[in-house]
């Protein structure tokens, strides 16, 4: 049960330990992984094993995502037991002695998905894409769409491994999107309304691979945009414009028109794309024997996590 102040939590020191107060688990303060606009998260240690702890800033707020939480963890496939613990901080695990609401969930290791992609290269995209339509799909033949779709909350991990997390704008398809970013929401384009359907998410799918592919990510994606240029048609003409997106071009236009009915379609259509052989192109390189067999080993190591991690359902 969450009880608690409304009042923004107090950080947590590292190495410091911090008590529920109807439960009693303990759990130990590692580090803090990021901070949004409804609440704190911290990486820490329970019985060995690490989870990642919510403080919250709005009770309301915070039971409304345990709540979508919970429906979740009951439900077969990889969102199966996100949730491990819901509970108050007991009075005393911090020093101003209030009780803040916090929920404990599944620590997904891995960096964020913009992160990834500068270090790595966009040769993973292929493959980071098919594995996050695939969460998209699992998720809407539930019933939900996940509403704030944004590179923030996309993370990758071993050989392009996709998880979701932040899971405050899930919302049950045709109900009302409860929490977005505005350059990711189809309202914010003039391209549709903001009731949950799964070209709501498709469309912020579109608008995270152009924050990745397209060379005005710098200059569009960073910046606030100006009323006039947010239509639906800028940003078909920017994808049109920009070589930077290669094949997947025509996959972001139809995403960002609304063309796809599902994410199984959308789905289909990305597999399509790279099992057609469109594998990122890397630059040619001298006549060097060593050069030109390190390229064939980059490329058999790519196709063989491809292989292994590429979804067949």
């Amino acid at each position: 049960m969450i009880t608690s102040s409304n009042d923004r939590p107090v950080s947590l020191a590292p190495g410091s330990v911090v008590k529920g107060k109807w439960n009693k688990a303990r759990y130990q303060i590692e580090r803090l992984l990021g901070e949004g606009a409804n609440g704190k998260v911290y990486l820490v240690r329970h019985g060995g094993v690490s989870y990642a702890l919510k403080i919250g800033f709005d009770t309301v707020d915070l039971q409304s995502e345990v709540n979508m939480l919970k429906t979740l963890s009951r439900l077969p496939g990889s969102f199966s037991r996100y949730l491990f613990d819901v509970d108050d901080l007991a009075a005393g695990s911090v020093r101003d002695g209030k009780e803040y609401p916090f929920y404990v969930m599944r620590y997904v290791q891995g960096e964020q998905l913009g992160d990834f992609v500068r270090r790595q290269g966009a040769d993973w995209i292929g493959l980071i894409g098919a594995g996050l339509l695939r969460k998209l799909r699992e998720l809407h033949r539930h019933g939900f769409v996940f509403g704030d779709l944004k590179l923030d909350n996309i993370l990758v991990g071993a050989y392009g491994a996709v998880e979701l997390i932040d899971f405050g704008g899930v919302t049950p398809k045709g109900s009302a999107v409860k929490q977005f970013t505005e350059v990711n929401d189809r309202g914010y384009w003039g391209a549709g309304g903001r009731s949950a359907d799964e070209a709501y998410d498709l469309f912020a799918y579109a608008i995270v691979l152009m924050q990745l592919l397209g060379k005005s990510k710098e200059r569009f994606f960073k910046q606030p945009i100006l009323p006039q240029n947010r239509s639906p048609e800028w940003l078909q003409e920017e994808v049109a414009a920009d070589p930077a997106f290669g094949v997947y071009a025509p996959f972001v236009r139809k995403a960002l028109a609304g063309g796809y009915a599902s994410s199984e379609e959308a789905y289909r259509d990305w597999r399509t794309i790279v099992h057609a052989g469109m594998m990122p192109k890397r630059k040619k390189e001298s006549g060097s024997f060593w050069l030109k067999a390190g390229f064939i080993a980059s490329v058999a190591l790519f196709a063989l996590a491809l292989c292994a991690y590429w979804p067949y359902g």
